[in-house]
């Protein structure tokens, strides 16, 4: 067989398996466009520097996201700002969001627990901080509502902190902590004392006055070994207010930072 022959044999084998490879990745796009019909539909929006999650019923939900065993789900992704990737490493779920664009992927999750979403692209000072947590719920009625109730009164970051959170205060307000408006702006004013000094066991009062989701969140940064350790507001939405009890933290100096915008920095000393 002459060299020219096998050089064509050599074509025709690329050729055929290049093909096979088109052929069946058209296959397999075709499968994940395959939206169920009976399908929910979640709009998911990704900006600096946190995920927000739009239900088909109107619900909405910042930095966590509630689903039930066995149904379909359709994610319809789109950012605020900059590409961001939307990724479920358990669920092998990567999508990218990109600004002007509406990017859909869908899952369908088996097993409860409690899974990491986190952003696959960078995007920003604030990338390696841009992560949520997704509860799958059981199917029963009473476990899903025991799953439910248990992640809402979780800190966001870490087992161990010691403080409590709510997403209004109870009772007569504590000593006024103020996230300022236009704080996730790098550079600006951002907490309103930037040093709060409080006697053990005072209740602090959060109020958000930004239009944007913050946190307050004990460590210097989200990488602090002790990060949420002595107490973790949890995300608190634009507007709303949030209360942090001292009454289980040690007198001493507790630098604080924002989850989402890590360089939104204060400090809280317990006297």
């Amino acid at each position: 067989m002459g060299h020219a022959t096998i050089e064509w044999v050599y074509v025709g084998v690329v050729i055929a398996l290049l093909t096979w490879v088109g052929a069946e990745s058209w296959n397999v796009e075709r499968i994940v466009e395959h939206v169920p019909a009976e399908a929910e539909t979640i709009k998911v929006i990704g900006q600096q520097w946190f995920w927000t999650f739009e239900h088909q019923d109107g619900k909405k939900e910042t930095g966590e996201l509630h689903l039930k065993q066995g149904v379909p789900y359709k994610f319809e992704l789109v950012s605020k700002d900059v590409i961001h990737n939307f990724n479920v490493p358990d669920y092998t779920i990567l999508m990218d969001a990109v600004p002007g664009r509406v990017n859909v992927v869908w899952n369908l999750f088996d097993q409860p627990g409690e899974y990491h979403i986190q952003c696959r692209e960078y995007c920003g000072f604030g990338h390696p901080t841009m992560k949520a947590k997704l509860f799958v719920e059981p199917q029963t009625a009473e476990a899903a509502g025991n799953a439910t109730a248990a992640p809402a009164q979780a800190p966001a970051q870490g087992e161990n902190a010691t403080s409590t959170a709510t997403a209004a205060p109870a009772g007569p307000p504590g000593t006024p902590l103020t996230i300022l408006e236009g704080s996730s702006v790098q550079g600006s004013p951002d907490f309103d004392p930037d040093t709060l000094t409080v006697k053990k066991g005072d209740k602090i009062t959060v109020t958000n006055k930004d239009t944007l989701p913050h946190t307050v969140t004990s460590g210097a940064s989200p990488s602090d070994p002790n990060s949420a350790k002595q107490f973790d507001t949890s995300i608190i939405e634009g507007g709303a207010t949030a209360d942090i009890e001292t009454t289980n933290i040690a007198a001493g100096e507790y630098p604080f930072h924002c989850t989402v915008h890590p360089y939104m920095m204060g400090k809280l000393v317990v006297q």
